[in-house]
């Protein structure tokens, strides 16, 4: 792992503004890149100065500012840009054009292992990046305890870190970086190592480092950690800086981004009407559903995406007595109608809802593939009402439905071929429990035995 302090390098200097941390202006990195690996050499010996590289601009006029105290999210598929600006912002390396200006001292978790020396105990690497960020060996010696503590590596503190396991790595460079009293605390997919209990032991800590006032700066492939710890989020992709603004939409359309890069997007409209002959052999509740549907259509518009095979005409969630509703009880049972329609001849398809609160993080989700109820050999022209019934225990709030329907390719890895995706297909507001409050997002049936011995 990587850990920088400030004083900065000198494309770096001090922002103006007292209530910034990081105000990136004007900002891109270009790379020399060479077809074969001699060709660096043979450009750096010739005689008249021939040039054999080629530029690739990994950042183009990056632009942004993060205020002091703000948890912020970078997100981007791979080659985005993302671990060269946070390169950037660290120091590591120099911006080919604009400037980075940060506020405090920066402490990073990059790449794993980065700044220790292999050779070195994990004690003296603990010093070695201590003094690097430019504490002393008394105020190292007050943190030593706590840094080992939290590392929980046990007699291995005093091995050299070359025999150490990735997790091992994770767990001392972490416990470094937090207790060096960092203002700004970089996170770059670290936490994809290491097991369950000390992701969740990480999480809490920089949860306390946030209501403490520091500024974290968070980069995941996780959407759902970057909508739960970061307020803001910026979405780059092949080096340009492409939206901005609150976590949960940014996420949103980066979901979408993804899913584009692998399948064609058509661009017409859902029609909203099915025709009279199809609406005769619908029962009065399904001709409902086809049919009263503009307001579904005019929700669904939001970041949808189809590749026209088969679409949703309608959802809707619904009381037993299957009138619509929008405030739910504690505890009511209900049911999320989906109208299908088929538009080609498909084998196997499949459909799924996910449950989200207001900042969009996933609470429930469930789909055809897990309650096997998949459709086979479906046919162009045909029509379905998918009714999904459950019993709503959800904590107080506003959730939304998103709703997919899919072709599955290779479901281990959870590789499909997107039909349709709507990120919000229904919103409801759930009222709170009678008596006591439940205090997770979800409460489910238990079993209590009690014995007096």
């Amino acid at each position: 792992m990587t850990d920088t302090k400030s004083p900065v390098p000198n494309h770096q200097s001090p922002v103006s503004d007292s209530n910034i941390a990081v105000s990136v202006k004007d900002l891109s990195k270009s790379f020399r890149m060479y077809s074969f690996p001699a060709e660096r050499l043979k450009e750096f010996l010739h005689p008249f100065g021939k040039k054999y590289h080629r530029k690739f601009w990994a950042l183009k006029d990056i632009n942004f500012e993060i205020p002091k105290g703000t948890t912020f999210g970078i997100i981007g598929q791979n080659g985005s840009g993302k671990s060269t600006l946070l390169q950037i912002i660290t120091g590591i390396l120099q911006p080919t054009t604009g400037s980075v200006q940060v506020n405090g001292r920066v402490s990073a978790l990059l790449e794993l292992g980065a700044g220790f020396n292999p050779g070195f105990t994990g004690r003296e690497n603990v010093y070695m990046n201590g003094a690097i960020m430019g504490l002393s060996r008394d105020e190292i010696d007050k943190r030593f305890e706590e840094i080992a503590v939290f590392a929980d590596i046990g007699d291995f503190i005093d091995q050299p870190v070359k025999t150490y396991s990735s997790g091992m790595y994770v767990r001392l460079a972490f416990s470094v970086a937090i207790n060096v009293d960092p203002d700004i605390l970089v996170v770059d997919e670290v936490l994809a190592v290491g097991d369950m209990f000390f992701k969740s032991k990480c999480v809490e800590k920089i949860k306390q480092m946030i209501e403490k006032g520091i500024t974290l700066v968070f980069v995941s492939h996780d959407s759902e950690a970057v909508k739960s710890l970061c307020k803001k989020s910026i979405l780059l992709n092949k080096g340009e800086l492409i939206d901005y603004g609150e976590s949960s939409k940014v996420v949103e359309k980066y979901f979408s981004l993804k899913v584009q890069s692998e399948q064609y997007v058509i661009n017409n409209k859902i029609k909203n009407k099915v025709s009279s002959e199809s609406e005769a052999e619908l029962s009065k509740s399904g001709r409902d559903t086809f049919i009263n549907n503009a307001e579904f259509q005019k929700r669904a518009s939001f970041q949808r995406i189809q590749n026209g095979k088969a679409s949703f005409v309608n959802v809707q969630l619904l009381y037993e007595d299957e009138n619509e509703i929008h405030s739910v009880e504690y505890d009511q049972n209900v049911i999320l109608r989906m109208a299908v329609e088929i538009n080609e001849n498909i084998d196997l398809l499949s459909f799924a809802y996910h449950i989200r609160d207001k900042n969009g993080v996933e609470v429930v989700y469930s789909g055809s593939n897990i309650e096997d109820k998949n459709l086979h050999l479906v046919k162009k022209g045909e029509k379905y009402i998918i009714d999904w019934r459950f019993r709503m225990s959800l904590m107080q709030g506003i959730y939304n439905f998103a709703c997919a329907m899919a072709i599955p390719i290779d479901i281990k890895v959870a590789k499909v071929d997107f039909c349709d995706f709507i990120p919000l297909a229904v919103q409801f507001e759930m009222s709170p429990r009678e008596g006591a409050k439940i205090y997770g997002f979800v409460h489910w049936e238990n079993e209590v035995v009690i014995e007096k011995l």
